[in-house]
């Protein structure tokens, strides 16, 4: 995960810096309205885009877990099951997409689709290499809750995901699933308006920052955790111990 997790603070850094400028600008905001008005269109907008920020978070890190397996050489046939149903039956509906889509535009030229066809075909048999469909395990439907999410790691044959993220956070699952629905009311209701009934604060944003990257950070250290066990590496055999 050497570029989705450092992307994803950056960006969060990003919002940080709006936070902490509006704070230094308080004062202006209680003598003026307009200002006020301004800095809470900012705080919406800004908790609407910490979910773009995630869902691009889950789409970098699935291309780098899949390039990582892809480069491990481990045939096709012995991957865990759910990898192989989602590159098959999630990559299908996404090359029936991308041709769809491409044909709209040019009906004779489908290079997405055709490339899409060619890396679905590629793991016939027991050749080697191969390169699964990335793409078939990206799909976080645009506003990636707890649904979302638990959907998204199970396609990496990640057991209870939920659970198992919340562990990797350090935190119980009942307080991601309380933090993680909390920031989805809040975004949703901004984007659906362009406001909320009650704004969100510098202190609020902060805290829906702390809450993606602290996701984004245990995902990593979750698959970190997968891709270091069978199938994706070999143990070695145990040692015999007496005569």
């Amino acid at each position: 995960m050497q570029k989705a997790l450092p992307n994803l603070k950056a960006s969060l850094d990003r919002v940080r810096a709006i936070t902490n400028d509006i704070d230094s600008h308080a004062q202006d905001a209680l003598r003026d309205p307009a200002v006020q008005a301004r800095h809470e269109t900012t705080l919406c907008a800004s908790t609407v885009i910490l979910s773009g920020f995630l869902e691009s978070f889950l789409r970098d890190v699935a291309e780098e877990v899949i390039s990582d397996i892809c480069t491990r050489g481990v045939p096709f046939n012995t991957l865990p099951s759910k990898i192989r149903v989602a590159h098959y039956s999630d990559g299908a509906l996404y090359l029936q997409e991308m041709a769809r889509l491409e044909k709209k535009e040019n009906p004779v030229i489908l290079t997405k689709a055709a490339d899409a066809a060619r890396r679905l075909a590629s793991v016939g048999g027991s050749q080697l290499p191969y390169e699964l469909l990335w793409e078939a395990f990206a799909e976080t439907q645009a506003n990636p809750g707890p649904d979302q999410i638990s959907a998204f790691l199970r396609r990496f044959h990640i057991d209870q995901p939920l659970p198992t993220l919340a562990g990797a956070m350090s935190t119980s699952e009942n307080n991601l699933l309380l933090r993680l629905r909390s920031f989805m009311e809040i975004r949703n209701e901004c984007a659906h308006t362009g406001s909320a009934a009650n704004v969100p604060t510098t202190n609020d944003v902060l805290g829906f920052c702390s809450l993606i990257e602290e996701i984004g950070t245990g995902m990593v250290a979750v698959f970190q955790d997968t891709l270091g066990k069978p199938p994706y590496v070999v143990l070695p055999p145990p040692v015999q111990v007496g005569p």
